[in-house]
């Protein structure tokens, strides 16, 4: 769901957990990602304009706004529908096909929900000032249940699936890229049988996983960006990125900045620096070389930084994927602590004393994990 509370932050599903109707639920015609050709497109002279919602959660595509399209739904499910819309910029959106049953769409753009209904609408915008759209996904309320991705949680052994509506049996497909301690990247395919709404990937265990693709019967439930709960998964901390271009001499990445060794580009020049996070968060910066030749880049710190863009006089020095030497970088707040259990009673005047005092402790404890949200 989304969360109208900002000061809340990012917490561990950040990279743990997706909750409630994760990546993509599949719709009439099943479910896959998209990027091209639909792309966010300049504001054509009519369009219709999309209402901010509330700030996204973290998790798969589908969950991330969801919490907007529920309260339009009143009591009725919410579906999600095929294909999932990534990779977008800008700030209007102008799909290539829409779900002929499709009532909402819903817009992310940095940490922010947008929604619209479709109706008859081809393009959809953003308000003045908000920033460019990342991903869409269009949804319908009621009608029949489709599968779903629930929760996720990976580590350096596994990587952990939650579904709902995939029977006992059904094969899930993993595709997971990694990187090693040198930072050279690979990629692994993986099967693992549903059992009992949950199926499980084994996984090397000293490599980093940095991103994960799920389908199920040709259609993909999620893809993200991700960092294990326990990286790094190997003994010492990841070498940083070899950028080719020369100019690029040197790139030191961790949770609080972005450290880029500059050569041959002179003092007061600006670098455009576009750096992605886990959770489908995209930032820029445009940052100031020093006169030793140093542009440093303050992050949030408690994301995790996943791919990064260096351009400078409109020529891309540097592109590629990244990860934080001292990651995770997002809090990974405790589990909720178990109630304690009742005392049997001697009769029943002591077992309505003692399940009060029961009551009690539970909330008290409770409130200490609800503080971690």
């Amino acid at each position: 769901m989304t969360n109208d509370d900002s000061d809340d932050g990012l917490n561990r599903r950040t990279y743990i957990k997706g909750v409630s109707a994760t990546s993509a639920i599949v719709g009439a015609g099943g479910l896959s990602t998209m990027s091209t050709p639909a792309q966010a497109q300049p504001e054509p002279s009519e369009t219709t304009d999309a209402d901010f919602c509330g700030f996204f959660s973290p998790g798969a595509q589908v969950q991330q706004c969801i919490a907007c399209v529920e309260e339009e739904c009143d009591d009725e499910e919410v579906n999600p529908l095929t294909p999932l819309f990534t990779g977008l910029s800008g700030t209007c959106f102008t799909p290539n096909e829409i779900p002929d049953d499709a009532d909402y769409v819903t817009l992310k753009a940095g940490q922010n929900c947008y929604l619209a209904s479709v109706d008859d609408n081809t393009t959809f915008c953003l308000p003045p000032g908000s920033p460019e759209i990342s991903n869409a996904t269009f949804y319908r309320c009621g009608g029949e249940e489709t599968p779903a991705l629930v929760g996720f949680e990976v580590t350096c052994e596994e990587l952990t699936v939650e579904t709902e509506n995939i029977d006992d049996g059904e094969t899930l497909t993993a595709t997971v890229t990694f990187i090693d301690q040198e930072g050279d990247e690979s990629e692994e395919t993986f099967e693992a049988a549903v059992d009992d709404d949950e199926a499980t990937f084994d996984l090397p265990g000293d490599l980093n996983p940095t991103r994960f693709e799920l389908s199920f019967d040709g259609t993909v439930l999620d893809e993200q960006d991700v960092v294990a709960e326990d990286a790094p998964c190997f003994d010492e901390p990841p070498e940083p990125p070899e950028p080719e271009d020369p100019r690029i001499e040197e790139l030191d990445v961790t949770c609080e900045e972005i450290t880029i060794e500059t050569d041959d580009i002179d003092e007061g020049e600006t670098l455009m620096v576009t750096v992605g996070f886990v959770g489908d968060v995209s930032m820029m910066y445009n940052v100031p070389v020093d006169d030793d030749g140093v542009a440093t880049i303050a992050l949030p710190g408690d994301l995790d930084p996943s791919s990064i863009e260096i351009v400078f006089e409109d020529e891309t020095l540097f592109e590629g994927n990244i990860q934080a030497s001292d990651s995770p970088c997002a809090e990974v707040p405790p589990e909720p602590p178990e109630p304690p259990e009742p005392p049997e009673p001697d009769d029943k005047k002591e077992l309505k004393k003692r399940m009060k005092e029961h009551k009690a402790k539970y909330e008290e404890y409770k409130k200490k994990y609800e503080k971690h949200d």
